[in-house]
C-alpha cells in the first residue's frame, strides 16, 4: 500500500478487517509510516505489518496494490508504480477517482490485473452521507450513471 495518510489509514484498517495477515507501507514520511504501523499493531496484532522505502522492491510477489496517495488525481499527473512492477500481482486499487481511470489502473490492467477504482470509494460515501443526512431514499443504479455520464462529458 501506497500512501499512509488519512485516505491510506483508512484503507489499512479495513485491510485489517476483512482478514489482511501481511501489509507492506510506503510513504515518503517515515513518521507517518510508524505512526500507522503502531496504530495497527495495536488494533489488529495478527497483521504483520513492514515499512517499505522503496516502492518497486515493496511490489514484488504481493497479491494486491493499493495506491492511497494522490499521485495520478487532476492536477497530480503520473503513477506511484511503474508499469513493470505490477506483475505478479492479482488486482490493483486507486483510491483516486478522478479521473475514474487513471494511469495506475490503466497500467496495472494492462499488465493482467483486476482493478478496483477509487470511483467506488467516492460514490459510495456521498451515496451513504447522502442517507445518512437526508434520512431521503436515492437510486444508487439512476445515481450512478448520472454521475458517470457527467465524468464522460466534462
Amino acid at each position: 500500500m501506497i500512501g499512509a495518510g488519512g485516505v491510506g489509514r483508512a484503507i489499512a484498517f479495513a485491510l485489517a478487517s476483512l482478514g489482511t495477515k501481511d501489509l507492506r507501507l510506503v510513504d515518503r514520511d517515515i513518521d507517518k509510516t510508524k505512526g500507522l504501523m503502531a496504530a495497527l499493531k495495536t488494533a489488529a496484532p495478527d497483521v504483520s505489518v513492514t515499512i517499505c522505502t522503496d516502492v518497486p522492491a515493496a511490489a514484488r510477489a504481493v497479491s494486491g496494490l493499493i495506491n492511497c496517495t494522490p499521485v495520478g488525481m487532476v492536477g497530480h499527473p503520473g503513477t506511484p508504480l511503474p508499469d513493470q512492477n505490477m506483475y505478479g500481482a492479482e488486482w490493483a486499487f486507486d483510491a483516486v477517482y478522478t479521473p475514474v481511470d487513471t494511469a495506475f489502473l490503466m497500467d496495472a490492467k494492462a499488465s493482467g490485473l483486476a482493478i478496483i477504482s477509487g470511483w467506488e470509494l467516492f460514490f459510495f460515501q456521498g451515496l451513504h452521507a447522502w442517507q445518512i443526512f437526508s434520512d431521503c431514499p436515492c437510486d444508487a443504479d439512476v445515481l450512478r450513471k448520472k454521475l458517470l455520464r457527467n465524468e464522460e462529458t466534462s
